[in-house]
């Protein structure tokens, strides 16, 4: 079962693949190798499209880049193309927040199979994932400060939750690369494979058979420690705690413990 879902901006064909290995299963590419995967303002609408669009069945998602690149984040100039026009710049700005709502609000399980470049906006595609696995050529970094730029407080957030206080400012005050090896060493990544697709669903298999209700109240609830967004996350968070209780996978799991078999979790 596969599915492609394309989109088109002023500029190029930006693809965004979606294939299940198995049902409860997804791989999702983003396929514009010219461009090492960079995102324009359609890609990263379609992104966020497909995240949202998910199949219910899907307790694993890879997220990955084609032509052995991540993803080099925003298409600089197609970001340079609105930075005059406040109505456009809005717009943009509006596709890359709905895009990273969608991936960091994934009530599923997501990984980040990382080859080759990974910076700015494509790093912060990567942290907004549960995990990343990357290949032993994968680089990091942050350019904001050498552009003039700022990178959102939400994600200095999920980079502080990772690296520390030392490691965030190495990344965004200098824009420093990483390699690898010393992203693996900071809690950038968590792992380092030859073939970081097929690791990154060996990474996730435990939580394959985890009830979805709980992974998803947990991961938001996560996430809102990380950002400092506590205060604002609050009564979703609440909302979907309380749906998870009050579940038959809440009355499934003592079950099936109690006779000594797997539970059968259907996220109801």
């Amino acid at each position: 079962m596969t599915g492609c879902a394309r989109v088109t901006s002023h500029r190029a064909d930006v693809v965004i693949r979606l294939s299940h290995p198995a049902p409860d299963l997804a791989l999702v590419t983003i396929d514009r190798p010219a461009k090492r995967n960079a995102l324009d303002q359609a890609g990263w609408r379609a992104l966020g499209d497909v995240f949202r669009a998910m199949p219910r069945a899907v307790r694993v998602a890879v997220l990955t880049g084609a032509g052995g690149h991540f993803c080099a984040g925003d298409d600089i100039r197609d970001a340079a193309r609105v930075a005059d026009d406040a109505t456009a710049r809005a717009a943009y700005d509006s596709a890359i927040a709905t895009c990273f709502a969608a991936l960091n609000h994934a009530p599923f399980t997501v990984v980040a199979a990382i080859e080759g470049v990974c910076v700015g906006g494509g790093l912060s595609l990567a942290m907004g994932c549960d995990f990343r696995v990357a290949r032993g050529d994968a680089g990091f970094a942050i350019p904001a400060a050498r552009l003039g730029l700022t990178y959102p407080i939400a994600q200095c957030g999920r980079l502080l939750a990772l690296v520390g206080m030392s490691g965030a400012r190495r990344l965004l005050l200098g824009g420093q690369r990483l390699d690898a090896a010393e992203a693996l060493r900071i809690g950038l990544v968590d792992d380092i494979a030859a073939e970081p697709i097929a690791a990154a669903f060996a990474m996730a298999e435990p939580m394959r058979a985890a009830a979805p209700l709980t992974v998803a109240a947990t991961k938001r609830a996560l996430d809102a420690l990380a950002t400092g967004m506590v205060a604002a996350e609050i009564t979703a968070i609440e909302a979907l705690m309380t749906a998870a209780v009050a579940s038959e996978d809440a009355r499934e799991g003592p079950r099936a413990f109690a006779e000594k078999r797997p539970p059968r979790f259907t996220g109801r």
